[in-house]
């Protein structure tokens, strides 16, 4: 035993330390990871992203045509609810110009500001991408080619609660007011009409576009709203963020087709999609927010996406979403900017639930319930890190007859261990008699040779579905505990490493350590019958997922701390048994 110890604990101090000099190593032989360099100065395409926009170019990847400028004037109002501060210009009908999420706490606080620094106290600010114009704008298709009406509009009149109002500076809206934004565009064919509705008391917004033809010569096909401008990155963890969430997103028949780019250069392009068919909703997302339009009807959609230099280090994705409705002179869509929240969701009476993650279908009966269990636990007033510790003692209670059964086949299956290498020995030639000689031992023993993977799998879609739920929900982000894990949604970072390690990353959070030495404990007793030889194997796993979960949320780290030092405990007195 000790001897296999030292060759374990040898083995997994040789691979900490290939990991601890792998940095140093990649610097001695001139490597840089290119998102990584850290510039005094801009470079250079940073300075072309931040030339004049020219509104005749086309967006990229989309076969549209800009309209020409208009004589009107550009100009910009605020919408000032309990729920979120906007502010919308007359640019293509009436388009966000900044829309921050307001009176929701810590959960709606972090994120990036202007130079692209984190700030964890700011409110979050979904508008993204300064180099486009559209959040959305309205388009006109005729003869197969899009236009974009990307320039000012005219005011035609604000009114709150239908009454018209001469205040076109701000407007502050109760819980039960409405105020609607109507802005015109005539053309030398036609003129277009949109009407915005904004509401006090919700994230969503109505979007009304009419377009009226002035003579024979225009053959309308269609109308679409655009939104090219993406949605901000809201989380420090980039990385995670980007890979694991960021994305855009068309549903066609509760059929979902989805956009994922992750550029490494300003040059990189991605792969747009064209969906036809009717359309239930086009939707750009981040890991916690979401923009989503859901029109009455629409005939197609399309997604594309940009590259663009959020600071010196990173470079991240801008998504674009348009929804078209060919063959009407009439579009409308609700638009909901807000968090991805189930409540919320809800309201929208569609099937954008899809796009949160609940995981495969067969777990995602586990991961609604586990959601809904987690929100009517809070609603006591119950801190979440208090839930997440009363949720490992209660899954424990429901998995806990699982473990012992699975234990107790095991050590069942240890002791007929020596008949089984004889019958091997015997009939290692005749794998059929083989086979018949062991089913013969395992009636006699009363053994099954699956008792103890089945209880394990058992368990699997609950441990799966909590396993998605409490890394991705939103009601963790900002969710303090006590001491020095302040927000659940993030790891309980102690300090930070001069240099990053592979997997494990340059910070050194507490709860990952912890739950290192209970998974050691666990296995420890787990494998004390176990082949030595299958030993090391097991602890370098340990090693591995020690190193993995240093850059989870504080909230899985937590919940999965109890979970395992409850495990240990049972183990333990089972051995003792």
């Amino acid at each position: 035993m000790g001897t296999d110890f030292k060759r374990t604990f040898l083995a997994g101090a040789a691979v900490l330390f290939i990991l601890l000099i792998a940095p140093y190593y990649l610097q001695l032989i001139g490597y840089q990871d290119s998102q990584e360099i850290v510039n005094e100065e801009p470079p250079s395409e940073i300075k072309t992203l931040n030339a004049p926009i020219d509104k005749n170019k086309p967006i990229q990847n989309i076969d549209i045509d800009r309209a020409s400028v208009s004589d009107v004037q550009r100009f910009s109002f605020n919408i000032v609810s309990s729920k979120y501060l906007a502010t919308i210009n007359n640019l293509g009908g009436g388009s966000f110009e900044k829309y921050e999420l307001i009176n929701g706490g810590k959960q709606l606080q972090g994120g990036y500001d202007s130079q692209g620094s984190y700030n964890d106290s700011i409110d979050v600010n979904l508008m993204f991408n300064n180099e486009r114009l559209c959040a959305p704008c309205v388009g006109v298709q005729e003869k197969g080619q899009q236009t974009i009406l990307s320039e000012p509009f005219q005011l035609i009149s604000i009114k709150v609660n239908n009454r018209p109002i001469n205040n076109t500076k701000s407007v502050v809206l109760g819980e039960q007011d409405s105020c609607t934004v109507s802005l015109g565009l005539t053309k030398d064919n036609y003129r277009v009409i949109k009407n915005t509705t904004f509401f006090g008391n919700s994230y969503q917004t109505q979007h009304i576009a009419n377009i009226q033809t002035m003579n024979n010569s225009f053959n309308q096909e269609g109308l679409s709203l655009v939104w090219d401008k993406g949605i901000k990155n809201t989380e420090k963890n980039l990385y995670d963020e980007i890979t694991a969430y960021a994305a855009a997103y068309i549903s066609i028949n509760k059929e979902t087709q989805d956009l994922w780019y992750n550029p490494g250069t300003l040059q990189d392009e991605a792969e747009s999609i064209k969906a036809t068919g009717p359309i239930e909703w086009a939707a750009i997302r981040n890991k916690y927010f979401i923009m989503a339009m859901i029109p009455e009807f629409a005939s197609s959609a399309f997604l594309d996406a940009v590259p663009y230099q959020l600071n010196h280090k990173n470079i991240v994705p801008s998504y674009i979403a348009s929804i078209s409705a060919g063959g009407v002179s009439t579009l409308s869509s609700t638009i909901y900017f807000g968090p991805l929240d189930i409540d919320y969701i809800h309201e929208l009476d569609s099937s954008l639930d899809r796009i949160m993650n609940f995981g495969w279908y067969i777990i995602q009966p586990f991961s609604r319930g586990v959601l809904w269990l987690l929100k009517s636990m809070h609603s006591f007033g119950i801190n979440y890190g208090i839930i997440l510790i009363l949720f490992a003692f209660l899954v424990r209670i429901i998995t806990g007859p699982l473990t012992k059964k699975a234990f107790l086949s095991s050590q069942k299956m240890q002791t007929i261990q020596p008949q089984l290498q004889k019958l091997q020995t015997k009939y290692k030639n005749d794998s059929q008699r083989l086979n018949q000689e062991m089913v013969k031992l395992y009636k006699e023993s009363g053994v099954n040779p699956l008792g103890g993977c089945l209880p394990m799998l058992m368990q699997m879609p609950l441990l799966l579905s909590l396993f998605l739920v409490f890394r991705s929900t939103i009601e963790f982000r900002g969710a303090p505990f006590f001491g020095w894990i302040s927000n659940l949604s993030q790891p309980d970072t102690v300090f930070y490493l001069p240099f990053s390690v592979p997997i494990y990353g340059d910070q050194v959070a507490l709860l990952p350590i912890l739950l290192g030495v209970s998974m050691f404990l666990s296995q420890r007793v787990s494998m004390s019958s176990m082949d030595p030889k299958q030993k090391p194997v097991m602890y370098i796993m340990s090693a591995f997922f020690f190193l993995l979960f240093n850059s989870f949320p504080s909230g899985l780290n937590l919940y999965y701390l109890v979970y395992n030092f409850l495990n240990y405990f049972q183990q333990k007195s089972l051995k003792k048994a």
